[in-house]
């Protein structure tokens, strides 16, 4: 007789967003250095081909949000071509050294003479990793074997995939070397910097070549421009201590919560659902994975393809209709209800529970109604608060919900918590962490090792010891929360209501914090500024994924993640450098490096300027901080309440206001599912939707490839 899980009930758990059971579990095979080999190489490339596509071809975004369409679209051409040719020439040996040659041909032919190969260019890092790879599969393939990856390799590739999505472009990389070199370019007499900013700020952590960064934001010219490492070297160097110690924290604050949001919360993980269906479809003895062959899936796919094709037409012959995907209601009071379709947001959105979607598209709405009121009675912008619409006053009301929301998290896994304590002192205790990707006393000491390195930092560069240390307790906060919303509600972006510095700075005044910290606080928009993308939301996600690994195996994913954030980080920065001394920054992207820098600067003396505590703010902090409490405690108590808690702290954002119609649509579509066809008619449903988040990433990749292979550029098809 066999003893096993009821396919009805496996079923379920896949719904809820179990990746594997102890049954499945067996099934993935060990890791192999492979994995490790052709994940550092991806990382390298993304790092590379993402700033390469936003700064040369200004294309598609790819890793802007939490969505990662760079790393999906990278991973479907491993899982999807790279594995399949892998496995089809390792059938003979001569056959896999014939199309060896045959690459190595055609690489020849589209490289010679051979005197410009940059590591920055995209089509060289690929055609030499796919040359090299395919030499290694022809004498694996003399052994019987191949480089296939299985599916413990490709959850460690994965992983490393989306961490590198998080760091390159929006993430840091991108962001900060603009901005610590920006303040001399842009000062001049009538911003009054040189006078009233420099002095405060750290010369140590930026970057003055003695004539404005002129060559780094102008350009010298292909011909003419070198890099001068050694002007970066210091500043970079003394950046890095401090994104090493965030970096370590968010993982061991990641690693701390694991077991709490997926065993004892069952958290549904829907941005990490398209890659598990991936990776269960994946086995040795098949050539392509039954993922690839459902025609459900593809017939999803289609839809974003066909917007997206059209759409890219149109930017070339500029004869081809244009599918519209966005439209805008006025309603009143300056109001106005923008409903744009997003692919990626209603794949994802379809994956959650209905109750969330309702809070997130609900809440939405009724912050329209909010800004109504406000602007009915005259209630206007007082602060230069990061993202404000109307008023400030709903930043600091969000800022109090979030704080508030992450807070009851840590009180409902209080139990977890002291667990892990106990763990961690080496007391009795039933919770084993070797089913964890490090120790959880290794995850304490890093969270703790982090954040203390990180407030003695700011503490070092002259903020004082308190500020830094309620700085540094408030970034935390606000990332726990924010990816404690991406885990549950699987929002492809997200920002926070309020970001720290803005609240240091102008919630509790240059007075008190005064002048130099200010001035400190400001750089902290380089990593703060858009949280639309950070670490640990990521890591967070692909640990979702462990489950479908051996525990001996879940050791080698926190060295994949060094390795990863080491590859693209350096690839991010060196491709940003190279590129901007060629053809100048300024001629590239706006955001950052125009908009950025000036808001950090203007900010910065508007800070200063901000003398006492905004206690209107605090006070709508307390009334957001009280409004969480009553919506958490009606979801509790009253099964009908409609409104999930989760989309109150988020519903002042700007991406909130530009998603909620996805969500919406995604929720209706959902819901009269259920109700006429029931959990089977969802199950079938769900590779339609996977197939539009497959759809959007595959097109927009495509299309920067064909970009980069015409030389078009400002061909974006997809903002989110």
């Amino acid at each position: 007789m066999r003893i096993g899980i009821p396919q009805d009930f496996r079923r379920y758990l896949s719904l809820r967003g179990a990746s594997v059971t102890r049954e499945s579990e067996a099934d993935h095979q060990p890791l192999s250095a492979r994995a490790l080999a052709v994940g550092t190489f991806l990382s390298f490339f993304l790092g590379v081909g993402a700033n390469y596509a936003d700064i040369v071809i200004k294309g598609s975004y790819m890793t802007l949000d939490m969505s990662t369409p760079g790393a999906i679209f990278l991973f479907l051409f491993l899982v999807g071509f790279l594995n399949t040719l892998f496995k089809a020439t390792a059938r003979a040996w001569w056959i896999s050294a014939l199309v060896t040659v045959a690459l190595a041909l055609a690489c020849g032919y589209r490289f010679a003479p051979f005197d410009q190969l940059p590591l920055y260019s995209p089509a060289v890092l690929l055609c030499g990793f796919l040359l090299t790879a395919m030499a290694v599969n022809t004498v694996l393939a003399a052994g019987g074997r191949s480089l296939a990856l299985n599916r413990s390799e490709l959850i460690v590739v994965y992983i490393m995939l989306i961490v590198v999505a998080s760091v390159s472009t929006m993430g840091v990389c991108e962001a900060i070397l603009p901005s610590i070199s920006g303040f001399f370019y842009y000062a001049n007499p009538e911003n009054k910097w040189q006078e009233l900013l420099f002095p405060h700020l750290p010369a140590a952590l930026t970057v003055d070549d003695g004539h404005g960064n002129e060559a780094f934001f102008e350009g010298l010219g292909a011909d003419a421009y070198s890099v001068p490492w050694e002007l970066w070297l210091r500043p970079v160097a003394l950046w890095g201590i401090f994104l090493v110690a965030l970096y370590l924290a968010m993982v061991g604050i990641a690693v701390i919560l694991r077991r709490q949001w997926m065993d004892r919360e069952r958290l549904s993980y829907p941005l990490v659902q398209a890659a598990q269906v991936m990776i269960r479809g994946e086995e040795p003895g098949r050539l392509v994975n039954p993922f690839f062959r459902s025609r459900v899936m593809w017939a999803g796919a289609s839809v974003p393809m066909l917007v997206g094709l059209l759409t890219g037409l149109n930017k070339y012959l500029g004869a081809f209709p244009v599918i519209p995907t966005a439209w805008t209601i006025p309603i009143g009071f300056g109001q106005s209800l923008n409903m744009t379709l997003s692919f990626a947001v209603v794949g994802f959105s379809y994956l959650i529970g209905p109750d969330i979607a309702a809070g997130i598209w609900g809440f939405a709405l009724l912050s329209k109604l909010e800004k109504m009121v406000f602007v009915a009675n005259g209630v206007t912008k007082q602060q230069d608060v990061w993202g404000v619409h109307v008023t400030e006053l709903m930043n600091y009301q969000g800022l109090g919900a979030l704080l508030l929301f992450v807070a009851l998290g840590l009180w409902v896994g209080r139990e977890h918590l002291k667990q892990v304590g106990r763990c961690c002192l080496g007391l009795d205790t039933p919770l084993s962490d070797d089913d964890e990707i490090m120790s959880y006393r290794t995850a304490v000491l890093a969270t703790l090792l982090g954040t203390g390195v990180m407030v003695g930092w700011f503490a070092f560069i002259g903020t004082p010891l308190w500020a830094s240390l309620l700085f540094i307790v408030l970034v935390m906060a606000i990332f726990t929360a924010l990816t404690r919303v991406v885990a549950e509600s699987g929002v492809a972006a997200i920002i926070t209501p309020m970001n720290a510095p803005d609240f240091m700075m102008f919630g509790l005044g240059s007075k008190l914090v005064g002048i130099k910290a200010i001035a400190n606080f400001s750089l902290g928009y380089i990593f703060l500024a858009d949280l639309r993308i950070f670490l640990m939301g990521v890591v967070a996600n692909g640990l979702k994924l462990i489950e479908g690994m051996s525990k001996q195996s879940r050791r080698v994913v926190m060295q994949a993640i060094l390795i990863a954030l080491f590859c693209g980080v350096i690839g991010s920065l060196y491709t940003v450098l190279e590129l901007s001394y060629r053809d100048g920054g300024i001629n590239f992207s706006g955001w950052f490096f125009k908009s950025l820098p000036l808001r950090m600067g203007n900010t910065a003396l508007k800070g200063m300027e901000t003398l006492g505590v905004y206690w209107a703010g605090l006070g709508f902090a307390g009334i957001g901080a009280a409004g969480m409490v009553v919506l958490t405690w009606l979801r509790q108590r009253f099964l009908w309440w409609p409104l999930h808690p989760i989309g109150f702290p988020i519903m002042t954002s700007w991406v909130i206001d530009w998603m909620w119609f996805s969500v919406f649509f995604a929720w209706l579509v959902k819901v009269t599912v259920l109700k006429y066809g029931g959990a089977a008619l969802y199950t079938r449903s769900r590779d339609f939707f996977l197939g539009m988040i497959v759809g959007r990433m595959l097109i927009s990749g495509g299309w920067l490839v064909v970009d980069y292979m015409t030389g078009m550029v400002g061909n974006s098809i997809f903002w989110i």
